[in-house]
């Protein structure tokens, strides 16, 4: 998302990043992002919580007229003030294995095919 977020930018339509991973967002260096310190899939606000979800998104779209302009070298990136423990205790219960058996996180490029990584690499 971050680089179609850049592309658009270069070609003057402005674009906005919401995201939960700040590790991901200082990777990708959007040009102008908040990020809201839920888990990962709960980037617009708590499950099944409508007035939490507009009040997330509404407080992202504040990015528009409060950010200052994209930086490609330096992301723009503004932590917002939204804490939800439950999400992060639903989280802790399924690294412990309760919930779902995904893999470890990792911050190593990932590639579907061994032509998309030398691609990657420009091979």
């Amino acid at each position: 998302m971050c680089l179609i977020a850049r592309h658009f930018e270069s070609l003057g339509l402005p674009t906005l990043i919401l995201g939960s991973a700040l590790d991901i967002l200082e990777a990708g260096k959007p040009p102008r992002a908040r990020f809201v310190n839920y888990p990962l899939g709960f980037e617009s606000g708590r499950f099944n919580d409508k007035a939490d979800q507009l009040a997330v998104v509404r407080e992202a779209l504040t990015g528009f007229s409060n950010a200052s302009s994209p930086n490609p070298i330096s992301p723009n990136i503004v932590p917002m003030d939204f804490e939800w423990q439950a999400g992060w205790d639903m989280l802790y219960e399924r690294e412990k294995g309760k919930l779902d058996n995904r893999s470890p996180r990792t911050t190593e490029p990932q590639y579907q095919t061994e032509e998309d990584r030398l691609a990657a690499k420009g091979q």
